[in-house]
C-alpha cells in the first residue's frame, strides 16, 4: 500500500462507524497519526467558514473532541465548563470511562456520562489549560425553555454557551449561517418555474404570497432569521423546563458529554420554516462520526468524507473475495438475491425471523425464473414499518425445483381494527447456480479493516 501521507485528498478526513465511538476513534487517529489530533468543535467551524452549504462539512453531522461538564463549583454554583480537545474527556480510555456510567448500569437507569468531583474542580481550577466557564443559571434565566429552543441570529450572536461551544470564530460562524438563512429565505419566497407545474395562475399567485409572507413579510426573518438549535443531551436533559427545575446531580459527580453538531437542515418550528443546524451533546450509541487531522493538516481546505464499507464493497466487488476453505463443491441452499450492477449475488444467509440483510456472498453464474410471482405473507413481527420474516416461510410457498427468490413489489400492511397484523409482497422464486468457491467478504469486515478502506478510497481518488 502506498504511503498514506502521498495520498492526493484532504488531510481531515471523517470516518462515521455504525459500531459507535470507540470503533471511530480508532480509525480517525490511525488517519490522523501519532503528530495528528480529532478535530474539536472550533475546527468545524473553520471547515464550514472555509466551505459553504452544499459542502460536506455542513451537511454532515460530527461528534467532537470538544466537551461540556455541568456540575457545581468550588462555591457551590452550577456552572457549565466547555473544553475543546482538553480534560478527562480528550482521550478514548478517558471518554469511554466517563460514558461508563451509563453503560455499565444494568438497569438502565442512568443517562449521560459522569466524571468525579475532583475532575470537575480541577478543570475549574484551570489545570487541564484554557477553558470557558458559564454561570449555568444565569444562562437558563435567558431562555423560557433553556437548551430547547432555536435562536435566531442576534441571539446566537451574543449566546455564551454557544459562543463557548463554537470557539473563538463562533461570531464569523454565526454571520456567514445567517447570510446563507437570508438567501435561503429570499428563495424560497421567490418561486421558481418549477414550482408552478400545474397550478392554475390564481392558486400559483396565492401560494407565491403565502410563500412571501412566510419567508420575507414574517419577523423580519430576512433580518434576523433563525440559524441554531442548542442542545443538551435528550437523555440527560439539563433542565425539566420552567416548573421541573434542573436535573439533580448526584453526589461526588459532574455531568459531562462530548459536543456534536448536526447538518443543514429546513426546520419546520413554531409556524417557523428555518434554515438551521444543532449543537448538542453527544449520547452514549451506535453511528458515530470522528475527524483525524494529520499533523500541520490544514482544515480549511476541507474535511473529505471517509470511507463508505458498504459502497466500497459494491464498487469493488471483483477484488474483496475470500476462498472457501473447503475440498468439497458447496450445494446452494435456498436463499435471497441480491444485484450489484448487472451482477447477482446470493446473499449471506439470517438467523432467524428478520429482515433480509442484502449482504452478497456467492456469485450467481446463473438463473431461471420458475413460474409467476407469488404472494406471499406473514404476520408483522415488532415494528410494522420492518419487513420481517424467516427463509422458510418463503421456502414454504416456493415450487419444488426453486433454491433462489427475490421480491419484485414492496411490502404491504394489512390492517385489523386498525392495528397492523401482517404483511404482503410479490415474490419471485428462481433456480439458481453459483460459484461457491469464493465469497464476497462482508461489509462488517471490511468496516474494520481500515487499510484496505483506505487503499480503495485512495484508488478511487486517483481514478478521479
Amino acid at each position: 500500500m502506498k504511503n498514506l501521507d502521498e495520498r492526493p485528498f484532504a488531510k481531515a478526513m471523517a470516518f462515521y462507524h455504525q459500531d459507535g465511538l470507540p470503533a471511530a476513534w480508532k480509525q480517525a487517529i490511525n488517519f490522523a497519526g501519532k503528530k495528528g489530533r480529532l478535530a474539536t468543535m472550533p475546527d468545524i467551524v473553520a471547515a464550514r467558514l472555509a466551505t459553504k452549504p452544499g459542502d460536506a462539512p455542513w451537511e454532515t453531522y460530527y461528534t467532537t473532541l470538544t466537551a461540556e461538564y455541568l456540575g457545581f463549583s468550588k462555591s457551590g454554583k452550577r456552572i457549565l465548563i466547555i473544553a475543546h480537545g482538553i480534560g478527562p474527556m480528550a482521550t478514548l480510555d478517558g471518554i469511554i470511562k466517563t460514558y461508563s456510567w451509563q453503560f455499565k448500569d444494568k438497569e438502565r437507569n442512568r443517562r449521560g456520562g459522569r466524571i468525579t468531583q475532583q475532575e470537575f474542580w480541577d478543570l475549574e481550577a484551570g489545570k487541564y489549560g484554557d477553558i470557558s466557564i458559564i454561570p449555568f443559571d444565569t444562562y437558563c434565566l435567558a431562555y423560557k425553555y433553556p437548551f430547547m429552543e432555536v435562536i435566531r441570529s442576534s441571539k446566537a450572536r451574543i449566546d455564551p454557551v454557544l459562543q463557548a461551544r463554537l470557539g473563538p470564530l463562533a461570531k464569523q460562524y454565526v454571520d456567514a449561517h445567517t447570510d446563507y438563512a437570508r438567501k435561503w429565505h429570499l428563495e424560497q419566497a421567490g418561486i421558481t418555474p418549477e414550482n408552478k407545474c400545474e397550478k392554475s395562475e390564481s392558486d400559483f399567485q396565492d401560494f407565491v404570497a403565502r410563500r412571501k409572507n412566510l419567508h420575507e413579510g414574517k419577523a423580519s426573518g430576512l433580518l434576523d432569521p433563525f440559524v441554531i438549535e442548542i442542545q443538551d443531551a435528550s437523555n440527560c436533559c439539563y433542565t425539566f423546563g420552567p416548573e421541573h427545575g434542573h436535573r439533580p446531580i448526584e453526589d461526588g459527580y459532574a455531568i459531562a458529554h462530548l459536543i456534536s453538531t448536526g447538518r443543514l437542515t429546513h426546520l419546520h418550528h413554531e409556524r417557523n420554516e428555518s434554515l438551521v443546524l444543532n449543537v448538542g451533546c453527544h449520547e452514549w450509541n451506535n453511528g458515530v462520526r470522528l475527524v483525524g487531522i494529520q499533523a500541520e493538516g490544514e482544515i480549511i481546505t476541507g474535511i473529505q468524507p471517509g470511507p463508505d464499507a458498504y459502497n466500497l464493497l459494491r464498487k469493488h466487488w471483483k477484488e474483496l473475495f475470500e476462498p472457501v476453505c473447503t475440498s468439497n463443491i458447496i450445494p446452494v441452499c435456498f436463499c435471497a438475491l441480491v444485484q450489484i450492477g448487472e451482477q447477482w449475488f446470493t446473499q449471506y444467509s439470517k438467523e432467524g425471523e428478520g429482515m433480509d440483510n442484502w449482504e452478497p456472498e456467492y456469485v450467481v453464474t446463473s438463473m431461471e425464473e420458475i413460474g409467476e410471482p407469488l404472494l406471499f405473507r406473514t404476520t408483522v413481527g415488532g415494528y410494522h414499518g420492518l419487513f420481517k420474516f424467516g427463509t422458510k416461510e418463503v421456502q414454504a410457498i416456493a415450487p419444488p425445483t426453486a433454491n433462489a427468490y427475490r421480491f419484485v413489489s414492496e411490502p404491504q400492511n394489512e390492517w385489523h381494527d386498525g392495528n397492523p397484523t401482517h404483511q404482503t409482497a410479490m415474490v419471485q422464486f428462481f433456480r439458481i447456480e453459483a460459484d461457491t468457491s469464493k465469497r464476497l467478504i462482508r461489509s462488517n469486515q471490511l468496516r474494520y479493516d481500515y487499510e484496505r478502506m483506505m487503499e480503495l478510497l485512495t484508488k478511487e481518488d486517483k481514478a478521479a
